[in-house]
């Protein structure tokens, strides 16, 4: 196995499969809503041909597929069946996981041995999760994926960085791994928390951070095929959101993959960040369609705020489509800042 250390990959070189809504629990934070009486599953048949298109892909392009929910254990031999073949299509393949399983050293031993096409463990912790789930779970499924030699990441969401629950749980974590392999992100007033006020323990800015975006980088699909730009804040909003990149049902992975090569708006989001378009309305005097605070160091906020809008997107993709300085920004700082230069090839 490489070193266990995650590394930022380039843009469309990873693929997740959000494989289902169903998950053992309902926690308050969930933006997909998932929980025990959901049904919606990707049929395994439809997964497999998916997997097909993408393994095509500009030969070979994506490397890597993860799978999420819901809760991809949830239905475990539904779980193996894709990781099998997946791998077997040669894709380095990962899963989320709340970790329930996990409930002894020597069942997620056993969990994770039947899983050997897995090659990446990545365990949601927080308080929300800890609530339902015991916290030994997360301590005995990393203890599973080292003792296995798989790669494993802790996945760790908090509404403010100076909570002290979370500041106690990151202690406890940091007793089994080290901090590199400790993600954290914002819990958002989105999905199943959208009734959670902006002010409640939230710090709050009246600037969006300036932080450009990776997880814009790898597009996830829905059992029912839409497929967003990222698995994040877009999976709650409505098509018309600029990181709708289509539906595989009615294209093909390869047509909507290279579609979202030429989308301004998504390599913004990733060049500079959300902050960018933000920039882009007030500079043209549109600051009013524009709310007044920002949930500071979470940049998925700001793609919610302004997204959710309909009249606000189509305003974005107007004032881009005028603007040949911002398109050249866009695609020379993609090349510059990402080594990647399909878009200063296309403008040449």
């Amino acid at each position: 196995m490489p070193e266990n250390k995650l590394e930022e990959l380039p843009f469309l070189s990873n693929a997740g499969f959000l494989l289902t809504l169903k998950c053992t629990v309902e926690c308050p934070h969930c933006i997909v809503k998932a929980g025990p009486r959901r049904r919606e599953e990707m049929p395994v048949d439809l997964a497999c041909k998916w997997l097909d298109q993408i393994s095509t892909f500009r030969d070979g392009h994506v490397c890597g597929i993860s799978l999420t929910g819901g809760e991809p254990f949830y239905n475990l031999p539904h779980l193996i069946t894709i990781a099998d073949y997946a791998h077997k299509l040669g894709f380095i393949v990962s899963v989320v996981s709340n970790g329930y399983w996990a409930t002894s050293k020597e069942e997620a031993l056993l969990i994770l041995s039947m899983c050997s096409s897995i090659q990446m463990v990545s365990v949601s912790a927080d308080i929300p999760h800890q609530k339902l789930i015991p916290l030994s779970n997360v301590k005995n499924a990393i203890w599973a994926s080292k003792k296995l030699g798989k790669l494993y990441n802790i996945a760790v969401a908090t509404k403010n960085l100076n909570d002290p629950e979370f500041l106690s749980l990151m202690d406890e974590l940091l007793e089994i791994t080290d901090k590199e392999f400790i993600s954290t992100a914002i819990i958002l007033p989105i999905g199943r928390a959208d009734t959670v006020s902006d002010s409640d323990n939230y710090i709050l800015s009246s600037e969006p951070p300036q932080t450009a975006c990776s997880m814009a980088s790898f597009p996830v699909i829905m059992p029912n095929g839409n497929v967003f730009a990222c698995v994040g804040p877009p999976l709650t909003m409505p098509r018309y959101n600029p990181l709708y990149l289509g539906n595989i049902l009615n294209e093909s992975i390869n047509e909507i993959f290279e579609s979202a090569e030429h989308n301004f708006v998504l390599h913004a989001i990733r060049t500079f960040g959300p902050k960018v378009l933000v920039d882009l309305l007030r500079a043209n005097g549109y600051g009013d369609v524009l709310p007044d605070h920002y949930i500071s160091e979470a940049i998925c906020d700001v793609c919610y705020k302004i997204f959710y809008n309909e009249s606000v997107c189509n305003l974005i993709k107007e004032l881009i489509s005028k603007d040949e300085k911002f398109r050249m920004k866009t695609a020379y700082g993609r090349y510059y800042y990402l080594n990647e230069g399909e878009m200063v090839r296309q403008d040449a």
